[in-house]
């Protein structure tokens, strides 16, 4: 019976051992609520993000049409025809102009982004490196503590 005792104690304690990391890697942990708070926190300024463009789209636009209208108002009062060459140059210009302000603000949306989206990502990486630090220290605490 004595030998019996000596092979099941280590045994036991193995299964301990992993009760105890399995109630750890799987319990809702504080570590997890974060990173759904994080998570939420990043797809609601996303959503910011996306309004905050659309309104500068509109305003952009609104703001092209007024100074287009001006232009042609100014040309039409000069006596130039708003289908003359020099006439639709200059307008031509505008419209560049401002597609380069759209293109401006849609990178700078995208690159807000991308910002979020790395940092959700850090942070989940961080979760996990936690979770399995946490791990390591329950296993050798049970194991030589």
């Amino acid at each position: 019976m004595g030998t019996l005792s000596s092979v099941l104690t280590p045994i036991m304690s193995i299964g301990t051992v992993l009760g105890g990391i399995q109630k750890v890697s799987h319990g809702g942990s504080d570590g997890d609520l974060k990173q759904e708070q994080y998570a939420q926190n990043a797809a609601f300024q996303k959503q910011q993000n996306l309004i905050d463009f659309q309104n500068a789209e509109t305003e952009r636009r609104a703001k092209l049409r007024q100074l287009v209208s001006k232009q042609r108002a100014a040309f039409g009062g000069s006596g130039v025809r708003s289908g003359a060459g020099s006439s639709e140059a200059v307008l031509q210009g505008m419209f560049e102009t401002s597609d380069i302000e759209r293109q401006q603000n849609e990178a700078e949306t995208n690159l807000a982004n991308q910002k979020i989206d790395m940092g959700v990502d850090q942070q989940r990486r961080l979760n996990l490196l936690q979770k399995e630090q946490l791990k390591q220290k329950t296993l050798l605490s049970t194991l030589f503590g």
